[in-house]
């Protein structure tokens, strides 16, 4: 993302040392260092803007998921230089949000419209962001099944799974988040704070040099006191934090995540207190680097969190993939009695009419599955749980279980049968299930054991007259 840095009546010293820090380590970013200078408001739509300004100068601008104001009170220039970072880093990892990414439909034109004529609806102003959450048909399971957001929205009519693909009525959500915190795999994410916005905020404050760093998510940052080294970020509904990304806050040198919840009423806030409450149960972290906070005198607890809480310091390499980043953190941050259960973590059962056929091996979109010495083999790593194997199974052999018991994630045979080998090759080819399911298809005792491959070969031998392999085809 493109980012403008504008600095606003900054004494020369303040000015001069916050341009040095950005250049050292953003180098992407512009800066415009007098207001005279500074870019046209509004003109800027493909990039970002962070204004830094003395709090006499200018009224600050209404803030976005694109746009942030730090007013320079009385803090030292290291803590204005790790807000600025953290700033940095959700903006430059920010995106706008493209309505050709996200599948969206307005609800049907109601009895009562179309009695009073009002057949057409007035569109939405040509210069406004949609705030609803974008769905990336890219990465979205919904294809393969998974209904997880569905089944988390309170919304009715909000989310609906079409033809395969998610649906997102931008007039029924209520932008409470809790879509984009469920989904294990980032394809949903909301304007305010998408996935590159909140890793590269997670990495900023991790690298920073401050003596204690502490994270604040809420749903209104004006009645958060300014505290040093406290970064606070601002969403739309608490409920886009879940435990994917409690845990890879937790799993970062942050001394303390905050959740706060400044009236109550945020529609996502006990799916949020269930998750600070699992990270807390399973980190090796003590006291807990999660907390959840909810109402305005709740407000003052954040600096005594704030003062009290430290924890090991921890670098967690991120994988790219918001899964895997998932199962690295719970990784990193499970003591060793830690338990699965409400973390989304998938385990497996086959029943016994599985034939090894092969068809869940080839159709996993996350290559969990593989047989391997007439074993098939499950790796609860790269497991989603989107259920498509289950869908796909032409034995209705397999049924996916959230993990209950100790967090696991091992790569296991979950079911085994003999082999048949080749009669040509001595390969191993076929289970002796699929070998009894095809005989009794074919309504014949006599299956000649002979490998696709040998097969093929076989019948162009014969085509070619070659008397010795007819045996093993006829």
């Amino acid at each position: 993302m493109k980012v403008t840095v504008c600095l606003t009546d900054l004494n020369g010293a303040l000015k001069a040392r916050t341009e040095s820090f950005i250049h050292a380590n953003w180098p992407q970013v512009t800066i415009y260092s007098d207001s005279g200078n500074s870019p046209a408001r509004g003109k800027n739509n493909d990039g970002a803007t962070l204004t830094i300004t003395n709090r006499n100068s200018v009224t600050p601008q209404p803030r976005t998921n694109l746009s942030e104001t730090i007013i320079v009170n009385d803090e030292s220039i290291e803590e204005l230089l790790f807000l600025v970072n953290a700033k940095l880093g959700r903006l430059t990892g920010s995106e706008i949000l493209r309505p050709d990414r996200v599948s969206s439909v307005k609800a049907p034109l109601s009895r009562r419209e179309f009695i009073f004529g009002m057949l057409s609806r007035h569109p939405a102003p040509a210069n406004a962001r949609d705030d609803a959450p974008v769905v990336s048909a890219e990465s979205c399971e919904a294809r393969f099944g998974c209904t997880k957001c569905v089944e988390s929205c309170p919304a009715p009519g909000a989310l609906e799974v079409r033809e395969g693909s998610l649906i997102v009525s931008g007039e029924h959500c209520i932008r409470c988040g809790l879509c984009a915190g469920i989904c294990p795999v980032a394809a949903i994410q909301v304007p305010e704070i998408p996935e590159k916005a909140y890793l590269g905020l997670l990495t900023a404050i991790q690298n920073s040099h401050a003596p204690r760093k502490t994270l604040v998510i809420t749903c209104n940052q004006r009645v958060v006191q300014k505290t040093p080294w406290v970064d606070v970020e601002h969403v739309p509904g608490i409920g886009v934090i879940g435990v994917r990304q409690l845990a890879m806050a937790a799993s970062t040198s942050i001394d303390a995540t905050i959740v706060y919840c400044a009236n109550g009423l945020c529609v996502g806030k006990e799916r949020v207190k269930r998750a600070v409450d699992l990270i807390s149960s399973i980190t090796k972290a003590t006291p807990p680097s999660v907390y959840y906070l909810e109402g305005k005198e709740a407000a003052a607890e954040i600096e005594h969190i704030h003062n009290s809480v430290r924890k090991a310091q921890r670098a967690v390499e991120r994988a790219a993939n918001p899964w895997k980043d998932y199962v690295t953190a719970l990784e990193s941050i499970s003591a060793g009695n830690a338990q699965a259960s409400g973390l989304g973590i998938t385990d497996i059962q086959i029943a016994e009419s599985c034939t090894l056929c092969n068809a869940c091996v080839d159709k996993c979109p996350h290559r969990a599955l593989e047989i391997e010495g007439g074993e098939l083999i499950f790796d609860s790593r790269n497991c989603t749980g989107c259920g498509y194997c289950h869908q796909i199974c032409p034995e209705d052999a397999i049924t996916l279980l959230e993990r209950d018991g100790p967090i696991e994630f091992v790569k296991k045979p979950v079911y085994r049968d003999d082999m048949v080998r080749c009669s040509e090759c001595n390969s191993p080819y076929a289970s002796v299930k699929m070998i009894r399911k095809v005989s009794a298809l074919l309504q014949t005792d006599r299956m000649v054991p002979v490998c696709p491959t040998c097969r093929e070969a076989g019948m162009y031998d014969v085509l070619l007259g070659k008397s010795s392999v007819k045996k093993a085809v006829n």
